[in-house]
This record gives structure tokens, C-alpha cells and sequence, in this order.
């Protein structure tokens, strides 16, 4: 649990602090020079700019990366449901062999739910913080 909540500190500093200064857009002197202001401050927009463009491709990276893995565990969760109701098709009743299948079916139907549920929520947490943003 200390390595979750270390690893969720690192990423927030990370990835979720972007403090710019805006101090170099004052002249160096006290004489107020609007071609320094204009030069500066227009660097340091165009700056901000490609900053707030990198952090919504890497926030949709991550979402595309998250729904693949979903799919992903998705098919696998099912193959497991479908193999192993096979295997409790063809074990001629032995105790052993249906007591198994049975239990890694009702594993794999919980699997499943906790899937689509985990899915729902990340997605959800994703649609949040965009809409923070």
C-alpha cells in the first residue's frame, strides 16, 4: 500500500505540477520596454500552449493504453469462462474436476464484473479530470 501511494505522490509531482514563472516577462531594469514585454511573454504563452498540448496527448495516450488493456483482460475473462465450461462439460461428473471448474467459472464471472466496474470507473475518473482541465 506505501509503494501505491508513493508511486500516485511521484506521479502527481511529476506530471501534475506545472508551475511556469512568469517573472521574465518584467524587463530586467525599471524602464518599461513593451518589445521585451511583447518578446517574452509571447514565448512563455506559446510555451504554456505546447505544455497544455503534451499534457492532452499524454492523457489520451493513457486512455487508449487503459481501454486496450481493458479489451484485453475483457477477451481474456471470457476465453477463461468458455475453456473451463468446457472442461466442466467433458469431466464425466469426477467430484475433483467439477468441483474445480465450477469454482474457476464463478472466479472468472467475478473477474468479469470487477473488469467492467474497474473499467467504468477509470473512465469516469479520466471524463473528471478532463473536464477539470
Amino acid at each position: 500500500m506505501k509503494k501505491i501511494l508513493f508511486l500516485i505522490f511521484l506521479f502527481s509531482v511529476l506530471f501534475l505540477n506545472f508551475n511556469i514563472s512568469y517573472s521574465s516577462c518584467t524587463p530586467p531594469d525599471w524602464d518599461y520596454d513593451i518589445k521585451f514585454e511583447l518578446e517574452n511573454c509571447l514565448y512563455w504563452a506559446e510555451l504554456v500552449d505546447a505544455w497544455i498540448d503534451a499534457w492532452a496527448t499524454f492523457n489520451e495516450s493513457i486512455k487508449k493504453w487503459i481501454n486496450n488493456i481493458s479489451v484485453f483482460l475483457w477477451i481474456w475473462a471470457v476465453l477463461w469462462i468458455v475453456y473451463w465450461s468446457f472442461m466442466l462439460t467433458i469431466s464425466a461428473w469426477e467430484d475433483e474436476k467439477v468441483n474445480k471448474s465450477k469454482d474457476i467459472i464463478k472466479w472468472s464471472i467475478i473477474w468479469f464484473i470487477w473488469l467492467i466496474t474497474a473499467s467504468f470507473l477509470i473512465n469516469l475518473i479520466i471524463r473528471l479530470f478532463y473536464s477539470l482541465s
